[in-house]
C-alpha cells in the first residue's frame, strides 16, 4: 500500500486506521463513569460552538503552514473560514465538530461507527484518497488489555502496551537518563560554566 510513497504511512488519509478512541472512552465510562454520558460532551461542544481566541503560538503555526492549510479543504474551512487565514486574536470556531459531538452525546458512539457520522467520515476519507469503509467501522472491536507498567525512581507509570510506542519510548528515555545521570549533570554544569 505504501510502496509508491512512504510518506503515506504517516501523512494523509492512507495513514489512518479505524478511530478507536471514542469506543475506548465509552467503555471506560460504562465501567467507571459517574456523570451522565451527555454531560461529558458539553464543555467541548460549547468550546467548538463559541470558539477560542487564537494564541500567538497557534497564530504563528497558521502563518507558517499557510500553503498547507489553504491547499486542504478541511484545514481551510477551520483556519481560513472566510478565505483569509486566522491570526493571533481571531476567534477559531468549529461548528461542524460541535454538531458531531452533540450527535455522539445524544446517540452514543454507535452513531460514529454505524450511523450518519460514520457515513460522512467514510465519504471524507475516500475523497482524501483513503480506503476506510463502513464495514471497517462497523466491524471495529474494542480490545481491553492490561496496561504496561514502568517503574522509575520509586514511581510506577502505567501506559499503553504495543503497538503503541509511548510507554516503550518513555522506558528507554528513563533508563538512559538514569544510567547516564552523572554524565548529563556534569554536561549541564559545564554548559552553564560551573
Amino acid at each position: 500500500m505504501y510502496e509508491k510513497n512512504l510518506k503515506d504511512k504517516s501523512l494523509g488519509a492512507l495513514s489512518m486506521g479505524v478511530p478507536g478512541e471514542l469506543a475506548g472512552l465509552h467503555a471506560a465510562w460504562l465501567k467507571h463513569g459517574r456523570f451522565p454520558w451527555k454531560a461529558l460532551f458539553q464543555p467541548a461542544i460549547e468550546l467548538a460552538e463559541k470558539g477560542f481566541e487564537v494564541s500567538p503560538a497557534l497564530g504563528g503555526f497558521i502563518a507558517k503552514e499557510a500553503k498547507k492549510i489553504l491547499d486542504d479543504p478541511g484545514l481551510r474551512k477551520l483556519y481560513a473560514p472566510e478565505g483569509t487565514l486566522l491570526k493571533t486574536g481571531d476567534v477559531c470556531k468549529n461548528v461542524e465538530l460541535a454538531r458531531t459531538l452533540e450527535a455522539v452525546a445524544e446517540q452514543g458512539p454507535q452513531v460514529f461507527y454505524n450511523g450518519s457520522i460514520a457515513e460522512k467520515l467514510v465519504k471524507d476519507v475516500k475523497e482524501a484518497g483513503g480506503i476506510l469503509t463502513m464495514e471497517d467501522l462497523r466491524n471495529y472491536k474494542l480490545e481491553i488489555t492490561d496496561a504496561m507498567t514502568l517503574n522509575v525512581m520509586g514511581y510506577t507509570i502505567y501506559g499503553m502496551p504495543p503497538p503503541s510506542s509511548g510507554t516503550l519510548a518513555l522506558s528507554m528515555v528513563c533508563k538512559f537518563l538514569i544510567q547516564n545521570s552523572a554524565t548529563i549533570v556534569s554536561g549541564v554544569l559545564f554548559f552553564f560554566g560551573y
